[in-house]
């Protein structure tokens, strides 16, 4: 009934939607959760590691959208560009995303090189670059930053797959041409609850258009800050706040008549790849951590310790790939889409994060995305998608993160 009720004002959604469209992001993809009674975004990527598991058939789609994007951005087709990639060059299957992409901007219209933003460690650049081969033995090849930055004059605009969590390198800040998505919006300045500050205060104004809680569309959640998760005073903190957020949601559920048990996700507030992330349904949890699950949330990406995290509502997933619990992710540029897949975990229940060991994904050809459950989950995304617009505008702008809930400081 909820995904009825959002199609049937769909009309009116995309002129609002298009009413919000600025300056978007080059791209991005969110993670949907769709629970049956619930269909949200729960995590939003300005600098997507999903290209390679985009189905063949969007590559035309893809290239167009990509383009139109540049081509808003002042990036005319013909251009230079250059790519910059994550360090992680043993992750065979990031290689994949990388030369995935590249080729999509090249068909596009454009040329490409791609490059590490910092030097890889316990390599050595040849002639001032790394060639490697992804999982599939597709080349790859990366200027080393050196050679990159001496050739930064060849290019018209930088484009980052880079999220920069242990900060950006002086040269990538420094350039004189456009950086897409901008380095200031990587994880070393991005917050989640920013994020979901903005995207919560979007969905009500998207509820009062279909007519439905604001509840239905986006998880609850508590932001917190400059803890150690070792310490027990700050492990007492977090407890606190998720004892409020869990009984914030059991209202929601008796409110609407829903029979599940409450939980939430800890996770880094500046995190990335399912890292530093934990499911808990008690507080007591919480507390109670063991050494391991301490580890888990001490450190992020990078081997960045956490301060600061995001006690976000947890939402169970009703989608399943090969008997698997599966969630989507929806893929955009310009804020408009350009693909979908599904992530799947094949030791995961529907109530546990999915980006973890087990993880799967799953193409689905552009002809089995026409249906009305990605029409909404493309909804949804687009207006995670207005959301990061909004949190770009701050960032580029130095202006102080807003998290709606008033962060705790134990």
């Amino acid at each position: 009934m909820l995904q009825e009720k959002i199609l049937s004002h769909a009309a009116r959604l995309e002129e609002w939607l298009y009413s919000l469209e600025k300056n978007p992001p080059l791209f991005m993809s969110a993670d949907i959760r769709n629970a049956g009674y619930k269909i949200s975004s729960i995590d939003a990527n300005l600098y997507p590691a999903g290209f390679n598991n985009l189905d063949g058939s969007y590559s035309d789609l893809a290239a167009a959208e990509l383009r139109k994007a540049l081509e808003n951005s002042q990036v005319p087709a013909g251009s230079n560009l250059l790519l910059v990639s994550e360090e992680h060059t043993r992750n065979l299957f990031y290689l994949e995303n990388i030369h995935a992409l590249k080729s999509l901007l090249e068909k596009a219209g454009y040329s490409v090189e791609a490059s590490t933003q910092f030097l890889v460690e316990g390599v050595d650049y040849t002639d001032g670059f790394l060639s490697l081969q992804s999982a599939t033995g597709k080349e790859v090849q990366l200027l080393s930053p050196e050679r990159a930055q001496e050739k930064l004059s060849s290019f018209q605009a930088i484009i980052m797959n880079h999220d920069s969590s242990a900060g950006s390198a002086e040269w990538i800040q420094n350039a004189a041409i456009p950086v897409l998505p901008p380095w200031q919006a990587g994880w070393h300045y991005r917050s989640k609850a920013c994020h979901f500050f903005h995207y919560r205060e979007l969905i009500e104004e998207a509820s009062i258009i279909i007519g439905v809680d604001p509840w239905f569309l986006a998880p609850l959640y508590r932001a917190i800050s400059d803890v150690d998760i070792n310490a027990d005073q700050s492990r007492e903190a977090i407890a606190t706040q998720a004892d409020h957020l869990l009984t914030e949601i059991a209202a929601k559920y008796k409110e609407h008549g829903i029979d599940e048990k409450p939980f939430v996700f800890l996770k880094s507030d500046h995190g990335t790849y399912g890292m530093a992330m934990l499911s808990f349904e008690s507080s007591r949890e919480i507390v109670d951590l063991n050494r391991k699950e301490k580890n888990k949330l001490f450190k992020g990406k990078s081997s960045v310790v956490v301060k600061d995290y995001l006690l976000q509502e947890g939402i169970p997933t009703v989608r399943k790939m090969e008997n698997h619990f599966a969630e989507n992710v929806v893929m955009l540029s310009g804020n408009r889409f350009i693909g979908t897949f599904a992530r799947a975990n094949e030791q995961k229940d529907a109530r546990t994060s999915l980006n973890s060991t087990g993880m799967y994904f799953k193409k689905i050809p552009l002809a089995d995305s026409a249906n009305d459950a990605t029409r909404v989950a493309v909804l949804v995304t687009r207006i995670a998608g207005i959301a990061l617009q909004r949190e770009i505008e701050e960032l580029v702008a130095g202006a102080r993160p807003r998290m709606s809930v008033p962060a705790t400081h134990p």
